[in-house]
């Protein structure tokens, strides 16, 4: 199956996990999300002449990179693909994955030496710590503005959370009301990712510091997908995990620029607020310039012993470039400063 195909029953499921939480349907068609096209015979042996742009970075067929990297970023790796490959002959190839494997996954792969580069959200201090055990320095370059937000149903009064108010609420279970965060007296539950996805990364780097979340919410409220969390934060006053309304609102975090892509297929930004953090909302300006305190990005990441005039340090350069900033914004992505 098709990463297009995919993609359109991701978009499908959403819509009607949405209707199914607000109680609406949506006769319209959702608009189909811009993905990289897929050869109907796609192999090895299809014409792989390279552009332009592959021909003065020296990039061939042959020498082209073993590249990896987040569900968020997928996107990127096949700009890279058909960038360098001439229109309408890209393929598939153990190069250029037909789907992402993830954040953490895709790290492993760097680390054991299965990828010459990955394309991730910044790693955990596990991850750097299981590189060093490996004897593996990583080079982190960084190519697209990311940040983490915390997101609750738009019927939610509460505006704005602090640092201190969500190391209570995740490490020690300490803040059950919405009351203390200025909202209404509700309960709040509280909703985490799973440890090997690239906004549990965020989180625990920005908000944990590497400690341990409080094992009641691992155990009620993990989320496996990017698009589970948001689907769950929306829809869990109205459905609850045993399918009942509740009394209560969820809090959830992801990254801004997979809300703001996901809105725009789905709809799903309209079921959804961003929280202030420390007073500061989180907007395209803020990220970009880094005034939003959990401002970071996204990173080409590499073996630091990669040799300098790898293929991949090619591209990571091409990507730091006009074209590849320009590439990577359509994308959906946001421009580093």
């Amino acid at each position: 199956m098709t990463r297009k195909i995919l993609a359109g029953l991701l978009v499908l499921v959403m819509l009607f996990a949405l209707a199914a939480c607000t109680g609406k349907t949506d006769d319209s068609e959702p608009p189909e999300p811009t993905l990289p096209s897929v050869p109907s015979d796609p192999s090895p042996e299809s014409d792989a002449k390279m552009t332009a742009t592959a021909d003065s970075l020296g990039i061939t067929a042959e020498n082209y990179p073993r590249i990896d990297g987040s569900t968020s970023t997928f996107g990127i790796v096949w700009g890279l693909w058909n960038a360098m490959n001439r229109s309408g002959t890209a393929y598939y190839n153990e190069n250029c994955p037909q789907t992402a494997s993830k954040t953490v996954p895709s790290y492993h792969m760097l680390i054991d030496g299965d990828v010459d580069m990955i394309l991730v959200p910044y790693a955990s201090a596990d991850v750097l710590a299981q590189a060093r055990e490996a004897g593996v320095e990583l080079e982190f370059h960084k190519v697209a503005a990311e940040a983490l937000i915390f997101i609750t149903p738009v019927e939610n009064t509460a505006e704005n959370i602090t640092r201190e108010q969500l190391r209570s609420i995740y490490l020690d279970y300490g803040i059950t009301s919405w009351s203390a965060l200025g909202g209404p007296d509700k309960e709040l539950v509280p909703i985490c990712r799973n440890s090997d996805s690239g906004s549990q990364s965020q989180m625990d780097n920005l908000i944990l510091s590497g400690e341990a979340m409080h094992p009641d919410i691992e155990k009620n409220h993990v989320e496996l997908t990017m698009e589970g969390m948001l689907e769950q934060v929306a829809c869990y006053h109205n459905g609850g995990l045993d399918g009942k309304p509740t009394d209560s609102y969820a809090l959830g975090y992801t990254l801004y620029t997979y809300l703001q892509n996901m809105t725009e297929v789905t709809g799903i930004g309209d079921h959804l607020k961003i929280l202030s953090y420390e007073g500061v909302p989180a907007t395209e300006e803020s990220i970009i310039d880094e005034s939003y305190p959990l401002s970071d990005g996204y990173y080409a990441v590499v073996r630091s012993d990669l040799p300098a005039d790898h293929s991949a340090r090619q591209l990571i350069g091409w990507l730091q470039s006009p074209a590849g900033i320009d590439m990577i914004a359509s994308h959906g992505l946001l421009p580093c400063r």
